[in-house]
């Protein structure tokens, strides 16, 4: 087991660094710098080359990009992702000040839909064909077809202007006395139901469906019946035979959602007025702020590249022949 670990960790090594390569050369065919930006927001100020030069040299941007490339890699190494063009501040503090926001949203995402989206595909397929069976298959087609900023908009629309069920945006209410730590961590939650579950709906649709297949198929196998003969309860064989053997594809479909679902949230807290990293990224890109674009983008590839690795070892727990 031990060796299998580390030979996955091994391979996800190559695999940061390949992409930071792709990032920080794709950032360099983006359009115009932040230079541009403040020329073209602020059309009085007057430059002359030598003035764009000089500020270029402090940014770093006169280096060749092979030398540049070299000097991001290794201050990304030790967590420096150096400073803001936007804000002349340290990118690590700004992305720590967002980080839990997007996190707490994330997690509260994740911990909704994949138990869920489990569930209703696993009772979808005991009962092929049956009403509850249609709502779901239904409910999965409108998750899987309505994008995530129309589900956030309809959502927002309904629960939180028409009934005022939930707050329209922020992470938190202002102007109120928190009575006690439990009425703060209440009113986080409050405001996390609409963003989470505005990204949780078409993860809960893709997990029931691959969950529904898989278990269907599953349940036709010959040690189905084998169980059954034993005389097994019904429960055993659909949580310890069926669904055990059905979850290879399904924690693979979770490993490869992380993605989806973070790219989501980046639609999800622009419309929520969510204060967490994908409200962060749209700053940045919309002011040419290059470099937190391209801490953000590492992230959030450091954590699809870990939720593999998670699902990697996942295999090994299932199925301990993947080991070998």
């Amino acid at each position: 087991m031990t060796a299998y670990v580390i030979r996955r960790i091994l391979v996800v090594i190559p695999t940061f660094f390949g992409i930071t390569v792709i990032i920080f050369f794709l950032i360099q065919l983006a359009p115009g710098t932040i230079i541009d930006f403040h020329l073209s927001a602020n059309p009085e100020l007057m430059m002359d080359e030598r003035q764009v030069q000089a500020i270029e040299e402090r940014l770093g941007l006169g280096r060749p990009l092979h030398m540049q490339y070299l000097i991001w890699v290794g201050n990304l190494l030790r967590w420096d992702f150096g400073y803001s063009f936007a804000t002349n501040r340290t990118i690590a503090s700004e992305i720590g000040a967002r980080i839990g926001a997007t996190a707490a949203l994330f997690m509260f995402s994740y911990l909704l839909a994949r138990p869920l989206a489990i569930l209703l595909g696993m009772l979808s397929a005991i009962k092929p064909n049956s009403i509850g069976d249609h709502c779901s298959r239904a409910f999965a087609l409108l998750g899987i077809s309505m994008p995530a900023f129309w589900i956030g908009i309809m959502l927002l629309f309904v629960f939180g202007v028409t009934f005022r069920w939930f707050p329209i945006g922020g992470s938190r209410s202002f102007g109120i006395v928190y009575a006690n730590i439990f009425h703060l961590i209440g009113n986080r939650i409050w405001h996390l139901v609409l963003p989470s579950v505005t990204i949780a709906l078409r993860g809960i649709a893709v997990t029931m469906r691959v969950t529904r297949a898989e278990m269907l198929e599953v349940m036709g196998k010959d040690y189905i019946a084998a169980a059954r003969a034993k005389g097994l309860r019904e429960s055993v064989v659909y949580a310890k035979h069926a669904l055990r053997n059905a979850l290879m594809p399904i924690v693979t479909l979770i490993g490869l959602s992380m993605g989806q679902m973070l790219s989501g949230a980046v639609l999800t807290e622009t419309v929520f007025g969510w204060p967490g990293l994908g409200r962060y990224l749209v700053r940045s890109v919309r002011v040419r702020d290059y470099p937190a674009v391209m801490a953000v983008a590492v992230i959030v590839s450091v954590m699809v590249l870990l939720a593999n690795l998670i699902a990697d070892l996942a295999y090994s727990w299932i199925n301990p022949k993947i080991r070998y």
